[in-house]
């Protein structure tokens, strides 16, 4: 697309929030002026500058994972809940399909999770950061890889990989969907203890969807009278 004088710009639909986004493709030349001309139409929209640490905070309420931290080269689709994104029906070898297979038929020994704290108080409190020990029905289950304040939810977010060790030999198992959802988990913030709701899908969807229906309920009595 064009924007002001500036041509051959590329416009991909990409969200790094969870939100309705696009990402601009700009040769560097043009840069500034795409800039200018993108704030001063936005005006009456009221666009707004933010920074970069702001997106990877507010990714976290979205269950957005971020490369790097969240995820790194050990990580597969399986263990983090993209496995719909990998195509293994279409016929074409890639490199790790054979892993890949194997995990989706005998499981994953670590499952990437959500966890909202419920009895921490963001004045008093300290804040977690990354990197504090889950536990799962008071045993050790992993550790959390970031976390941020969540302004939907009002209360901190943490992601984090949860795995499931024998009790008694300290062997890996296969972390299952059950096992996720049926446990009590505890975040521990600098040796203090917090308990946790796990989810395996974005808990602020919810609001997303009540807020919705609500409108569309309000809209079609609205229409009725």
């Amino acid at each position: 697309m064009s924007v002001g004088y500036a041509n051959g710009i590329r416009v991909m639909s990409i969200t790094h929030t969870g939100e309705p986004g696009f990402v601009l493709y700009i040769p560097i030349e043009y840069a500034l002026h795409v800039y200018n001309e993108v704030m001063n139409m936005g005006q009456k929209y009221g666009i707004r500058n933010a920074g970069y640490y702001a997106l990877r905070s507010l990714r976290i309420e979205k269950f957005f994972a971020f490369w790097g931290q969240d995820l790194d080269a050990f990580t597969t689709p399986m263990e983090c809940g993209r496995e719909f994104q990998v195509k293994l029906d279409k016929g074409l070898p890639f490199v790790g399909q054979a892993a890949l297979l194997e995990q989706k038929q005998q499981g994953v020994y670590k499952r990437f999770t959500m966890f909202i704290l419920e009895d921490h108080d963001t004045d008093t409190d300290l804040w977690p950061w990354w990197g504090e020990p889950i536990f799962r029905n008071g045993r050790y289950a992993g550790r959390t890889t970031s976390s941020a304040y969540s302004y939907t939810l009002e209360r901190h977010v943490c992601l984090g990989f949860v795995q499931h060790f024998h009790q008694e030999t300290g062997e890996q198992l296969v972390v299952t969907t059950d096992f996720i959802n049926q446990g009590d988990y505890e975040i521990d913030i600098a040796g203090q203890r917090f308990q946790a709701k796990a989810k395996l899908y974005p808990f602020s969807s919810l609001f997303t969807q009540q807020r919705r229906r609500k409108d569309e309920v309000e809209l079609s009595g609205y229409q009725r009278e």
